[in-house]
């Protein structure tokens, strides 16, 4: 990944608290609408917006790219979620 934009941080704003890792894993989950235990890229696509993404589509493609290791076109309970969490803990999601 590269430089952030001049003015952008990962870091906190004073207030804000940020995710836990139950907390990010569960938004995933609850975003698993059809409950099959993978996440499409809509599914997906869909916590980013509820997290609050700038740029939900980008944040979804990178997530995919980092975290799909089977190719398979979805994020899989297990390992790849536990990616997935930490790839989005590393984003910096917060509470506001």
């Amino acid at each position: 990944m590269g430089r952030l934009p001049l003015g952008m941080s990962i870091e906190p704003k004073v207030g804000e608290i940020p995710f836990t890792r139950e907390q990010l894993k569960q938004t995933f989950m609850n975003c698993d609408t059809n409950k099959d235990g993978k996440l499409s890229w809509d599914e997906l696509k869909s916590a980013f917006k509820y997290l609050k993404s700038q740029f939900p589509s980008i944040r979804t493609e990178l997530a995919f790219h980092k975290c799909d290791t089977d190719d398979n076109g979805f994020i899989d309970y297990g390992t790849e979620m536990d990616s997935l969490v930490a790839y989005s803990e590393k984003c910096g999601f917060t509470i506001t």
